[in-house]
């Protein structure tokens, strides 16, 4: 008996130092405009690539993978919010330690507060989230943003391009508050 558990404490220790990759097919990052203070709409990333190590989430999104649905405004937003040609990718990095999900069953969560640092067109913010953490099976941990993440486009630097934006599509106003929300597994490699 005493064997049986030590193996199964070695292999759920073994799983947590590995290199854990993100599965973009089962991950996603959804955020909300909303213009003239009436209509809201979402939009996607549908590419999503990282990386947790034990110590850090790290996570990239390509600009480029942006969907609004409308052609043109995914034009725009690349061209004038998001500067794609100089700026390709979006950036996040997050402290978590292998501790705070070692202890974790199968089937069961936790919700942590955790600083996400954000990169986008050169510049960097931090914004505090709460994080539920599942391990849905020995092999895949899932994170979730427990409530949207209230991103500020003025603290990105971005209000010339939403600016810009406004002006091409005619409109009154954009919001400079972003709901985004993610939903993001990994598998250990």
């Amino acid at each position: 008996m005493k064997l049986i558990a030590l193996s199964l404490l070695l292999s759920s220790q073994v799983a947590v130092a590995a290199n854990w990759q993100l599965d973009n097919e089962k991950s996603s990052l959804y955020f909300v405009s909303v213009k003239n203070d009436v209509v809201a709409e979402t939009h996607q990333f549908n590419q999503l690539s990282g990386s947790w190590d034990g110590k850090t989430v790290s996570i990239t999104v390509p600009v480029m993978s942006m969907q609004t649905n409308i052609p043109i405004r995914n034009e725009r937003i690349w061209q004038y919010v998001l500067q794609a040609e100089q700026y390709a990718n979006i950036k996040v990095s997050v402290p978590l330690s292998d501790d705070s999900v070692a202890a974790l069953s199968v089937n069961n969560s936790t919700v942590l507060d955790l600083p996400l640092t954000i990169t986008i067109a050169k510049e960097q913010a931090m914004i505090n989230s709460k994080v539920r953490i599942t391990k849905l099976s020995d092999n895949t941990l899932q994170a979730s943003s427990e409530s949207p993440l209230m991103l500020n486009t003025n603290s990105f630097n971005l209000t010339a391009g939403v600016a810009k934006l406004q002006e091409l599509a005619g409109l009154k106003r954009i919001d400079p508050l972003v709901p985004v929300s993610f939903n993001v597994r990994f598998s250990p490699q």
